[in-house]
């Protein structure tokens, strides 16, 4: 038996955190929000609507302001 049998995989709750921290540190450092949900390092943390998930979290509401977020909620809509 290896150390890899005893490895439980990521909860998607766990997984969409991470997602939400990457989103955090580069919008603080500087990006544009819907440059940074196109990443794929969030698109592969989150499944379906779970944008919405990220874009509902306190910490970024309060990272980049509801008018941000109301302008990335109609950018999914229409895509």
């Amino acid at each position: 038996m290896s150390d890899h049998d005893d490895v439980i995989p990521p909860s998607p709750q766990h997984r969409e955190e991470e997602a939400v921290q990457h989103v955090l540190r580069e919008v603080h450092a500087g990006r544009h929000l819907h440059d940074v949900l196109q990443d794929s390092y969030v698109t592969d943390r989150t499944e379906g609507g779970a944008h919405d998930h990220i874009l509902d979290h306190p910490e970024v509401t309060r990272a980049v302001g509801d008018d941000i977020i109301a302008e990335m909620r109609r950018m999914i809509d229409e895509a």
